[in-house]
């Protein structure tokens, strides 16, 4: 998510704050000031050993030597300020997601309020909620499942996340509501909707445009989870009145910044990710399902559809990907995409291994050639305690030529990552 540096004090405040958890409370050193503030904090290091095929856009992304990324790390914390009132910031040093490349950044990912609108109407209950959250909110159309974000990589069971992973976080208010049912084979119905600016930081223009989203979403009793995510844009108008470079699109469509890294890109880039639609006059219809085979058996899998009126072109006004582009037109873009997912325990809850497909297409009528982008990831993870993971991970990723890749080649590689949590 896109950098927002906290200053000098602020800085200050938080290390003493970290350095007071182990004298507050000894029996729980992530909770501290009489238990209103939970810390939970996290650490990740990896390995990249990548590299693309010949004819990718930049010949540098070619010849590519192994190395070890920067560090990430996150902490989060949870305050509550009343009963029904709480609040939640992510701190973290994530260069690929947000930053520079040439210096060290403690910057907000996420961070918002929470009402619980039942408890402060003195109306509490137990089987069902309902939150109004406002701040830098997650915005997504996904469910189910994790992805690596930062330090934050061990509810993925792989190291890269999906080149079709629709998420980030932006500006706005949210409402959450869950029921959970007796009875029979459904156990809870979820739903939220969300309203967002396409920015982390302020933008008052009158081109400008909002974002909107929303989840419903079933659990059951028998292991399967069905979900169906939407998202809509309006942002088309600011083409017209802005430069290129100043132009706020959706960020989820870009994703959230991958662990795969190239030579010719910049640390926070988002090049490994699909980059066919621009996020401007842009919509998204996916489906998300989860089933719990067995305890050590997991399958997820999610598909969709998305459309943006508008399109990346080159300096030629042919229609590109987002690396390439040099301006925005109104020309309508559009792909279709699913992806398959599997984990397995080898040893339960010590060894497992995973496999990820991942395919999109160009569904758009201004380009022709091979449209399809696709990226297969086999990994192995190892808990070597319960909040350590060490996880290994072979990625190939294939690139038409008029796909929504955005390294213009075919590539491939080995990642290996060891996270650890302390909560």
């Amino acid at each position: 998510m896109k950098n927002r540096s906290i200053n000098p004090l602020i800085n200050s405040f938080f290390t003493l704050g970290i350095s007071c958890i182990t004298l507050v409370n000894q029996a729980n050193s992530a909770e501290f000031f009489d238990d209103k503030v939970h810390a939970k904090l996290m650490f990740m290091q990896g390995f990249q050993a990548i590299e693309a095929n010949s004819g990718a856009f930049a010949i540098s992304n070619t010849d590519m030597a192994p190395g070890f990324q920067r560090l990430r790390f996150n902490i989060e914390l949870a305050v509550k300020i009343h009963d029904y009132v709480t609040a939640y910031a992510d701190l973290g040093e994530e260069p690929n997601d947000f930053g520079t490349d040439d210096q060290f950044e403690i910057s907000q990912d996420l961070g918002y309020i929470d009402l619980d609108i039942f408890g402060l109407a003195g109306r509490a209950q137990q089987d069902q909620s309902w939150l109004f959250r406002a701040g830098n909110i997650v915005s997504t159309v996904f469910d189910y499942r994790g992805y690596s974000d930062g330090a934050a990589v061990q509810s993925n069971p792989l190291i890269g996340n999906s080149p079709i992973d629709f998420v980030t976080a932006e500006s706005g208010i949210q409402s959450l509501w869950s029921h959970k049912v007796s009875g029979s084979g459904i156990t809870q119905v979820n739903a939220d909707i969300g309203f967002t600016v396409p920015t982390f930081f302020e933008d008052y223009s009158g081109d400008r445009g909002f974002n909107t989203f929303g989840r419903l979403s079933l659990n059951t009793d028998f292991g399967l989870d069905l979900g169906l995510g939407w998202f809509i844009s309006s942002l088309g108008d600011q083409v017209a009145n802005r430069a290129f470079t100043d132009v706020q699109t959706a960020g989820l469509i870009q994703g959230d910044g991958d662990n795969y890294n190239f030579a010719a890109s910049g640390a926070s880039s988002r090049d490994t990710h699909a980059g066919l639609l621009p996020g401007l006059d842009a919509s998204i219809l996916q489906i998300n399902a989860h089933y719990q085979a067995s305890p050590n058996t997991a399958f997820r899998a999610w598909a969709g559809i998305a459309k943006d009126d508008f399109s990346f072109v080159d300096g030629n006004g042919e229609q590109t990907v987002a690396s390439q582009a040099v301006a925005y037109q109104e020309l309508e873009s559009e792909i279709n995409y699913y992806v398959i997912e599997a984990t397995q325990y080898i040893k339960p809850n010590h060894l497992y291994i995973a496999s990820r497909y991942s395919s999109v297409t160009n569904k758009s009528s201004a380009i022709s050639g091979n449209k399809d982008l696709s990226r297969i990831q086999l990994g192995l993870g190892w808990w070597l305690t319960q909040n350590t993971l060490f996880k290994t991970e072979y990625v190939k990723q294939a690139e038409g030529n008029a796909s929504a890749g955005q390294i213009g080649a075919d590539w491939d590689g080995l990642t290996a990552e060891l996270s650890v949590i302390f909560d």
